[in-house]
Protein backbone atom coordinates (compact mmCIF):
# COMPACT_ATOMS: atom_id res chain seq x y z
CA UNK A 1 0.00 0.00 0.00
CA UNK A 2 1.50 3.65 -1.00
CA UNK A 3 2.39 5.87 1.37
CA UNK A 4 -0.01 8.44 0.93
CA UNK A 5 -3.26 5.70 1.35
CA UNK A 6 -1.47 4.40 4.45
CA UNK A 7 -0.88 7.74 5.97
CA UNK A 8 -4.74 8.84 5.28
CA UNK A 9 -6.05 5.26 6.74
CA UNK A 10 -4.02 6.33 9.78
CA UNK A 11 -5.62 9.36 10.07
CA UNK A 12 -8.72 7.67 9.88
CA UNK A 13 -7.84 5.53 12.24
CA UNK A 14 -6.64 8.34 14.80
CA UNK A 15 -9.92 10.22 14.15
CA UNK A 16 -12.42 6.89 15.27
CA UNK A 17 -10.14 6.25 18.05
CA UNK A 18 -10.94 10.29 19.40
CA UNK A 19 -14.57 8.83 18.82
CA UNK A 20 -14.62 5.83 20.42
CA UNK A 21 -12.67 7.70 23.35
CA UNK A 22 -15.47 10.32 23.71
CA UNK A 23 -18.21 8.12 23.37
CA UNK A 24 -16.60 5.91 26.76
CA UNK A 25 -15.50 9.02 28.65
CA UNK A 26 -17.03 9.16 32.11
CA UNK A 27 -19.24 6.58 31.52
CA UNK A 28 -19.22 2.85 32.09
CA UNK A 29 -17.33 1.38 29.32
CA UNK A 30 -19.07 -0.86 27.12
CA UNK A 31 -17.54 -4.02 25.92
CA UNK A 32 -17.73 -3.86 22.58
CA UNK A 33 -16.14 -0.13 22.51
CA UNK A 34 -13.72 -1.27 24.74
CA UNK A 35 -12.76 -3.81 21.95
CA UNK A 36 -13.48 -1.84 19.03
CA UNK A 37 -10.44 0.52 20.69
CA UNK A 38 -8.09 -2.41 21.20
CA UNK A 39 -8.93 -2.96 17.74
CA UNK A 40 -8.00 0.49 16.34
CA UNK A 41 -4.93 0.60 18.38
CA UNK A 42 -3.62 -2.53 16.64
CA UNK A 43 -4.50 -1.67 13.51
CA UNK A 44 -2.40 1.64 14.29
CA UNK A 45 0.08 -0.59 15.50
CA UNK A 46 0.63 -2.62 13.23
CA UNK A 47 1.27 0.52 10.61
CA UNK A 48 3.55 2.07 12.74
CA UNK A 49 5.50 -1.29 12.78
CA UNK A 50 5.23 -1.77 8.83
CA UNK A 51 2.93 -4.89 8.89
CA UNK A 52 -0.62 -2.84 8.21
CA UNK A 53 -2.37 -4.14 4.78
CA UNK A 54 -0.46 -7.88 5.56
CA UNK A 55 -3.01 -11.08 6.20
CA UNK A 56 -2.49 -12.46 9.86
CA UNK A 57 -2.86 -16.08 8.22
CA UNK A 58 -0.86 -16.17 5.12
CA UNK A 59 1.18 -12.56 5.42
CA UNK A 60 0.43 -11.52 2.00
CA UNK A 61 -1.54 -8.22 1.01
CA UNK A 62 -5.14 -7.61 1.89
CA UNK A 63 -7.07 -6.41 -1.19
CA UNK A 64 -6.07 -2.77 -0.93
CA UNK A 65 -10.07 -2.01 -1.74
CA UNK A 66 -11.10 -3.69 1.43
CA UNK A 67 -8.66 -1.95 3.61
CA UNK A 68 -10.43 1.54 2.53
CA UNK A 69 -13.95 0.49 2.87
CA UNK A 70 -13.00 -1.05 6.32
CA UNK A 71 -8.88 -0.12 7.90
CA UNK A 72 -9.65 -2.94 10.80
CA UNK A 73 -9.41 -5.81 8.68
CA UNK A 74 -6.83 -8.23 8.79
CA UNK A 75 -7.29 -11.04 6.78
CA UNK A 76 -7.14 -11.29 2.79
CA UNK A 77 -10.45 -12.59 1.06
CA UNK A 78 -8.75 -16.43 1.19
CA UNK A 79 -8.15 -16.41 4.54
CA UNK A 80 -11.95 -15.44 5.82
CA UNK A 81 -14.44 -17.40 7.99
CA UNK A 82 -17.13 -19.47 6.19
CA UNK A 83 -19.63 -17.15 8.02
CA UNK A 84 -17.75 -13.90 6.73
CA UNK A 85 -18.10 -15.09 3.24
CA UNK A 86 -21.46 -15.66 3.48
CA UNK A 87 -21.44 -12.24 4.85
CA UNK A 88 -19.93 -11.02 2.35
CA UNK A 89 -21.66 -13.01 -0.97
CA UNK A 90 -25.11 -11.51 1.04
CA UNK A 91 -24.00 -8.13 0.97
CA UNK A 92 -22.62 -8.20 -2.99
CA UNK A 93 -26.25 -9.30 -3.83
CA UNK A 94 -27.24 -7.03 -2.32
CA UNK A 95 -25.35 -4.27 -3.76
CA UNK A 96 -26.25 -5.02 -7.20
CA UNK A 97 -29.80 -5.20 -6.67
CA UNK A 98 -29.58 -1.80 -5.40
CA UNK A 99 -26.67 -0.43 -8.70
CA UNK A 100 -29.23 -1.92 -11.03
CA UNK A 101 -32.70 -0.27 -9.07
CA UNK A 102 -30.84 3.18 -9.40
CA UNK A 103 -30.15 2.73 -12.91
CA UNK A 104 -32.61 5.17 -15.24
CA UNK A 105 -35.23 3.33 -17.27
CA UNK A 106 -34.23 2.24 -19.83
CA UNK A 107 -35.69 2.36 -23.97
CA UNK A 108 -37.08 5.77 -23.37
CA UNK A 109 -38.56 8.22 -25.88
CA UNK A 110 -37.95 11.85 -24.25
CA UNK A 111 -38.20 15.56 -25.46
CA UNK A 112 -37.25 14.74 -29.29
CA UNK A 113 -34.84 11.85 -28.44
CA UNK A 114 -34.82 8.36 -28.46
CA UNK A 115 -32.43 6.74 -25.46
CA UNK A 116 -30.95 3.29 -25.23
CA UNK A 117 -27.94 2.41 -23.30
CA UNK A 118 -26.22 -1.02 -22.13
CA UNK A 119 -24.99 -1.42 -18.76
CA UNK A 120 -22.78 -4.66 -17.20
CA UNK A 121 -20.53 -4.85 -14.65
CA UNK A 122 -17.12 -7.42 -15.08
CA UNK A 123 -17.69 -8.68 -11.61
CA UNK A 124 -20.48 -8.57 -8.86
CA UNK A 125 -20.70 -4.50 -9.02
CA UNK A 126 -19.73 -2.24 -11.40
CA UNK A 127 -17.74 1.38 -11.20
CA UNK A 128 -19.71 2.87 -13.64
CA UNK A 129 -21.96 5.40 -13.63
CA UNK A 130 -24.53 5.70 -16.34
CA UNK A 131 -27.87 7.99 -16.00
CA UNK A 132 -30.35 10.24 -17.56
CA UNK A 133 -31.78 12.90 -16.05
CA UNK A 134 -35.06 15.12 -16.61
CA UNK A 135 -35.25 18.29 -15.03
CA UNK A 136 -38.66 18.13 -15.47
CA UNK A 137 -41.76 19.64 -17.64
CA UNK A 138 -40.94 23.33 -17.19
CA UNK A 139 -37.16 22.72 -18.86
CA UNK A 140 -36.64 21.47 -22.62
CA UNK A 141 -33.65 20.17 -21.30
CA UNK A 142 -32.28 16.34 -20.77
CA UNK A 143 -29.60 15.33 -19.12
CA UNK A 144 -26.95 12.11 -20.63
CA UNK A 145 -24.49 11.45 -17.77
CA UNK A 146 -21.56 8.10 -18.28
CA UNK A 147 -18.79 7.91 -16.29
CA UNK A 148 -16.15 5.90 -14.74
CA UNK A 149 -14.58 5.36 -11.27
CA UNK A 150 -10.93 5.00 -11.01
CA UNK A 151 -10.57 1.46 -9.41
CA UNK A 152 -13.05 -1.99 -9.07
CA UNK A 153 -15.21 -3.95 -7.40
CA UNK A 154 -16.69 -2.47 -4.24
CA UNK A 155 -15.12 0.67 -3.44
CA UNK A 156 -15.30 1.80 -7.19
CA UNK A 157 -19.60 0.91 -7.07
CA UNK A 158 -20.08 2.87 -3.51
CA UNK A 159 -18.21 6.03 -5.37
CA UNK A 160 -20.44 5.74 -8.72
CA UNK A 161 -23.20 5.87 -6.18
CA UNK A 162 -21.85 9.10 -4.42
CA UNK A 163 -21.35 10.83 -8.02
CA UNK A 164 -24.75 10.13 -8.64
CA UNK A 165 -26.18 11.62 -5.50
CA UNK A 166 -24.14 14.41 -6.91
CA UNK A 167 -25.52 14.80 -10.43
CA UNK A 168 -29.00 14.37 -9.16
CA UNK A 169 -28.39 17.14 -6.39
CA UNK A 170 -26.41 19.60 -8.78
CA UNK A 171 -29.05 19.56 -12.41
CA UNK A 172 -31.93 21.00 -10.61
CA UNK A 173 -29.75 24.21 -9.68
CA UNK A 174 -29.36 24.98 -13.36
CA UNK A 175 -26.13 25.72 -13.81
CA UNK A 176 -24.14 25.52 -17.03
CA UNK A 177 -22.52 21.88 -17.76
CA UNK A 178 -19.08 23.28 -17.42
CA UNK A 179 -19.79 24.51 -14.14
CA UNK A 180 -22.01 21.53 -12.95
CA UNK A 181 -19.00 19.30 -13.74
CA UNK A 182 -16.41 21.46 -11.89
CA UNK A 183 -18.52 21.61 -9.19
CA UNK A 184 -18.96 17.75 -8.93
CA UNK A 185 -15.06 17.24 -9.51
CA UNK A 186 -14.59 19.83 -6.51
CA UNK A 187 -17.12 17.66 -4.10
CA UNK A 188 -15.52 14.43 -5.05
CA UNK A 189 -12.30 16.20 -4.73
CA UNK A 190 -12.38 17.36 -1.24
CA UNK A 191 -14.91 14.49 0.10
CA UNK A 192 -12.73 11.20 -0.90
CA UNK A 193 -8.91 10.50 -0.78
CA UNK A 194 -6.65 11.81 -3.54
CA UNK A 195 -6.46 8.42 -5.29
CA UNK A 196 -9.91 8.79 -6.33
CA UNK A 197 -11.12 10.05 -9.41
CA UNK A 198 -13.88 9.63 -12.21
CA UNK A 199 -13.69 10.22 -15.93
CA UNK A 200 -16.95 11.60 -16.92
CA UNK A 201 -18.88 13.24 -19.62
CA UNK A 202 -21.73 14.78 -19.11
CA UNK A 203 -24.59 16.08 -22.23
CA UNK A 204 -27.16 18.67 -22.42
CA UNK A 205 -29.74 18.42 -25.08
CA UNK A 206 -32.77 20.28 -26.12
CA UNK A 207 -35.84 19.18 -27.91
CA UNK A 208 -34.59 21.20 -31.26
CA UNK A 209 -31.03 18.74 -31.79
CA UNK A 210 -28.77 21.17 -30.04
CA UNK A 211 -26.27 19.55 -27.49
CA UNK A 212 -23.36 21.00 -25.28
CA UNK A 213 -21.03 17.93 -24.40
CA UNK A 214 -18.33 18.74 -21.45
CA UNK A 215 -15.84 15.76 -21.03
CA UNK A 216 -14.15 15.31 -18.19
CA UNK A 217 -10.98 12.63 -19.57
CA UNK A 218 -13.73 10.30 -20.49
CA UNK A 219 -13.69 7.75 -23.84
CA UNK A 220 -14.17 10.23 -26.66
CA UNK A 221 -18.25 10.24 -27.56
CA UNK A 222 -19.30 9.51 -31.02
CA UNK A 223 -21.10 12.29 -33.62
CA UNK A 224 -22.44 9.98 -36.39
CA UNK A 225 -24.05 12.10 -38.65
CA UNK A 226 -25.99 10.90 -41.85
CA UNK A 227 -22.78 11.54 -43.80
CA UNK A 228 -20.20 10.34 -41.63
CA UNK A 229 -18.63 10.22 -38.26
CA UNK A 230 -16.40 11.91 -36.10
CA UNK A 231 -14.83 11.69 -32.34
CA UNK A 232 -15.56 14.57 -30.18
CA UNK A 233 -13.14 15.71 -28.01
CA UNK A 234 -12.04 15.94 -24.61
CA UNK A 235 -12.66 19.05 -22.60
CA UNK A 236 -10.72 18.78 -19.28
CA UNK A 237 -9.14 16.42 -17.04
CA UNK A 238 -10.95 13.79 -14.98
CA UNK A 239 -13.25 14.87 -11.88
CA UNK A 240 -11.48 14.68 -8.24
CA UNK A 241 -7.79 15.43 -9.52
CA UNK A 242 -7.57 18.69 -7.94
CA UNK A 243 -10.45 20.68 -6.38
CA UNK A 244 -10.55 23.47 -8.62
CA UNK A 245 -10.60 22.82 -12.63
CA UNK A 246 -12.17 24.44 -15.19
CA UNK A 247 -14.01 22.85 -18.11
CA UNK A 248 -14.93 23.65 -22.02
CA UNK A 249 -18.26 22.89 -23.94
CA UNK A 250 -18.61 21.48 -27.37
CA UNK A 251 -21.90 22.36 -29.13
CA UNK A 252 -23.84 20.84 -32.05
CA UNK A 253 -26.51 20.68 -33.20
CA UNK A 254 -28.17 16.66 -34.07
CA UNK A 255 -30.78 16.68 -36.93
CA UNK A 256 -33.52 13.90 -37.16
CA UNK A 257 -31.68 10.56 -37.11
CA UNK A 258 -28.52 11.85 -35.85
CA UNK A 259 -27.31 10.05 -32.73
CA UNK A 260 -24.34 10.41 -30.00
CA UNK A 261 -22.38 7.40 -28.68
CA UNK A 262 -21.41 7.44 -25.53
CA UNK A 263 -19.02 4.42 -24.01
CA UNK A 264 -16.62 3.85 -21.57
CA UNK A 265 -13.63 1.84 -21.75
CA UNK A 266 -14.57 -1.67 -21.48
CA UNK A 267 -15.39 -1.06 -24.85
CA UNK A 268 -12.73 0.01 -26.63
CA UNK A 269 -9.83 -1.85 -24.36
CA UNK A 270 -11.84 -5.19 -24.52
CA UNK A 271 -8.76 -7.38 -25.85
CA UNK A 272 -8.58 -10.39 -27.82
CA UNK A 273 -4.34 -11.41 -26.81
CA UNK A 274 -2.43 -8.41 -27.83
CA UNK A 275 -5.31 -6.72 -29.31
CA UNK A 276 -7.71 -4.09 -28.64
CA UNK A 277 -11.23 -3.54 -30.11
CA UNK A 278 -10.31 0.16 -30.28
CA UNK A 279 -11.61 3.09 -31.75
CA UNK A 280 -11.29 2.94 -35.25
CA UNK A 281 -12.81 -0.68 -34.95
CA UNK A 282 -15.85 1.19 -33.11
CA UNK A 283 -15.51 4.26 -35.86
CA UNK A 284 -16.05 1.65 -38.65
CA UNK A 285 -18.69 0.04 -36.89
CA UNK A 286 -20.88 2.89 -36.52
CA UNK A 287 -20.87 4.25 -39.80
CA UNK A 288 -21.79 1.21 -41.35
CA UNK A 289 -24.99 1.11 -38.74
CA UNK A 290 -25.76 4.67 -38.34
CA UNK A 291 -29.00 4.10 -39.61
CA UNK A 292 -30.17 1.74 -36.79
CA UNK A 293 -32.52 2.38 -33.75
CA UNK A 294 -30.59 2.97 -30.73
CA UNK A 295 -31.24 -0.43 -29.57
CA UNK A 296 -30.94 -1.73 -32.91
CA UNK A 297 -27.78 -0.41 -32.99
CA UNK A 298 -26.43 -1.39 -29.55
CA UNK A 299 -27.52 -4.57 -29.64
CA UNK A 300 -25.69 -5.16 -32.95
CA UNK A 301 -22.52 -3.78 -31.54
CA UNK A 302 -22.69 -6.18 -28.32
CA UNK A 303 -22.30 -9.30 -30.89
CA UNK A 304 -19.69 -7.74 -33.19
CA UNK A 305 -18.03 -7.19 -29.52
CA UNK A 306 -18.62 -11.27 -28.60
CA UNK A 307 -17.57 -12.75 -32.07
CA UNK A 308 -14.48 -10.36 -31.44
CA UNK A 309 -13.78 -11.83 -28.08
CA UNK A 310 -14.07 -15.27 -29.05
CA UNK A 311 -14.25 -16.49 -26.09
CA UNK A 312 -12.15 -14.32 -23.87
CA UNK A 313 -13.97 -12.48 -20.91
CA UNK A 314 -14.08 -9.05 -20.28
CA UNK A 315 -11.96 -7.70 -17.49
CA UNK A 316 -13.96 -4.44 -17.04
CA UNK A 317 -17.01 -2.54 -16.72
CA UNK A 318 -19.22 -1.75 -19.84
CA UNK A 319 -21.38 0.95 -20.38
CA UNK A 320 -22.46 2.19 -24.18
CA UNK A 321 -25.41 4.95 -24.41
CA UNK A 322 -27.35 5.66 -27.83
CA UNK A 323 -28.81 8.61 -28.17
CA UNK A 324 -30.83 9.55 -31.38
CA UNK A 325 -32.33 12.62 -32.41
CA UNK A 326 -36.48 12.02 -33.84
Amino acid sequence: MEGQELNQIKSQLLWRKSKIQEAVSGHIVQMHLANLLKEVDSALERIDNGTYGMCVVCHDPIEKERLIIDPLIKVCLDHLTTNQQKELEDDLIVANSIQKAMLPKNGQQLKGFEIYFYYDAAGAVSGDYCDIIDPGADSDSLYFVLGDVSGKGIAASMLMTHLRAMFQSLIPLGLTIAQLIARASRLLCESTTSTHYATLICVKSNNKGTVEICNAGHCLPFYIGKTGVRKIESTGMPIGIFCESEYGLTTLNLDKDEMLLLYSDGLTEAMKKDELYGTERLEKFAFENRELSPKQFIEKLLIELKNFLAGNTRSDDLTIMAIKKL
